[in-house]
């Protein structure tokens, strides 16, 4: 008999502790439309990105080829003891929606053909493929400037089963904007911002306080309009504090006196503040670039900064309200003690529409669930009728595979069904709208089609009746 004595790889339970598997996945670098002055730049990685980035190191064994990555991945996941029936894609890079059209569509197509274990003949039959495949990508994230989110890029992402776009806003300054040389202003994040809802995607804001031209007061300012302007308020904020990092234009800024990042202690005051803003309905999933401390000339190289600003604002009597931080998974994992979920509801209006955030929470606020409902006007109609569509519907928790009840879980506990239940509700008795669409992952369709939607165009619909 041979004993191997090699240590089998720890399952790391934050990856899986949200109910999906995250899948990470990163184009070939590839020239940016922007110039911004805090971006490193390298031959060996997407603008933005530094050479030995967990990422890009992942992507580089693998040439950047989709499939090697999405398979690569998936059997590190699986060696580690992660359940993998649920996959959420993120197709990381520069500014993927800049990449030549057909590269685009190959790239997803080779994503979902990793998922399927076989080939397919187009991106259509990868997706299909999908709907019943081991591994169903129930979500998928594509990262891209405001300025590249138009209606035709909006098409590809509905034709890639695109869910979730994380918008590269940085500010709400044009005048800081300029001076870092964006390319683009806060006119295209109201444009993009809109038209990602109006379509059904979630969207998030990248967010960079600390950039050239700010202070810690106006970064403060910006980061309340964010959540108080209705043209705004993102369902995710990523927050990254501004590095001075290796190969940026900022390096030179910083080595000639003309830049100089907030201190340690400042920027942690700052984001403090920040996340006290934090509507209940907004998720904060990152709070620091992955990038290798060896590669940040200035700036905090605290790695563990979310961490750090929990313990802080523990010791204050602070509690972050995000999403992210009530998760039922996470409080679960920290020892609290959870109650009887109940129903909750926050109405908010946004530019365009108004958007309904159920979900179910115990008394300590704890999150089990959620569900996004938005009523717009002249969803794909050109008219003044309203229309309903869900964009989000989430069931938190160590991911549970397919089929399968835990005691201690709350997915597939018939949460989602309620939440789903009672949008319906909403929709006919208060908006007296007779059909209701679902943008829903690839993977997540065949649920869908248990509760009696259909696949109608790019979205799951389902007529609604008294």
């Amino acid at each position: 008999m041979v004993v191997s004595l090699q240590k089998p790889k720890l399952k790391k339970a934050t990856r899986t502790i949200s109910g999906v598997t995250p899948v990470a996945v990163m184009a070939k670098p590839f020239p940016c439309p922007g110039e911004c002055v805090y971006c490193p730049s390298s031959p060996d990685a997407p603008k933005s990105y530094t050479v030995e980035s967990p990422a890009v190191l992942r992507a580089r064994k693998c040439n950047f080829e989709p499939r090697k990555q999405v398979e690569l991945r998936l059997k590190t996941l699986a060696d580690m003891g992660h359940a993998l029936d649920k996959v959420e894609l993120i197709v990381m890079g520069g500014t993927f929606l800049a990449y030549p059209r057909d590269y685009q569509y190959q790239f997803i197509r080779d994503c979902y053909d990793a998922l399927n274990g076989i080939p397919s003949i187009n991106l259509e039959e990868a997706k299909r493929l999908n709907e019943t495949a081991e591994h169903r990508c129930v979500g998928l994230c594509i990262e891209t400037r405001p300025d590249f989110c138009g209606e035709e890029e909006i098409r590809s992402m509905l034709d890639f089963g695109a869910t979730r776009v994380e918008l590269g806003v940085q500010t709400l300054d044009d005048d800081i904007h300029r001076l870092t040389k964006r390319g683009h202003g806060i006119k295209e994040i109201i444009s993009a911002t809109r038209l990602l809802r109006d379509y059904g995607f979630k969207v998030y804001y990248h967010w960079m306080p600390g950039l050239p031209g700010s202070t810690p007061e106006h970064d403060l300012e910006l980061s309340q309009k964010v959540f108080n302007d209705e043209r705004f308020r993102p369902d995710g904020l990523k927050l990254y504090p501004t590095l001075v990092v290796v190969g940026s234009e900022l390096e030179n800024w910083y080595r000639d006196n003309r830049y100089h990042p907030y201190a340690e202690e400042e920027m942690i005051d700052l984001l403090i503040e920040i996340k006290t803003l934090i509507p209940k309905y907004v998720r904060v999933p990152r709070l620091m670039r992955d990038i290798p401390s060896k590669f940040i000339i200035a700036g905090s190289k605290d790695l563990a900064l979310r961490g750090t600003i929990r313990k802080r604002m523990s010791q204050m009597g602070l509690q972050c309200n995000c999403i992210r931080c009530r998760e039922y998974g996470h409080r679960l994992r920290d020892g609290w003690i959870i109650g009887e979920p109940r129903l909750t509801r926050i109405d908010y209006e946004t530019y365009g529409g108004k958007e309904i955030f159920l979900s179910f929470e115990d008394a300590n606020e704890t999150l089990f669930g959620l569900l996004r409902l938005r009523i717009n006007k002249g969803f794909h109609t050109g008219s003044n009728i309203d229309s309903a569509l869900i964009r989000e519907l989430h069931i938190f928790g160590p991911e549970v595979p397919l089929g399968e009840k835990r005691t201690q879980a709350a997915q597939h506990q018939g949460l989602g069904e309620k939440l789903l239940w009672e949008a319906e509700q909403i929709t006919m008795k208060e908006f007296h709208i007779e059909r209701l669409h679902i943008l829903s992952g690839i993977g997540a369709r065949e649920y869908y089609r248990s509760l009696g939607y259909k696949l109608t165009g790019d979205y799951m619909a389902k007529g609604l009746q008294p």
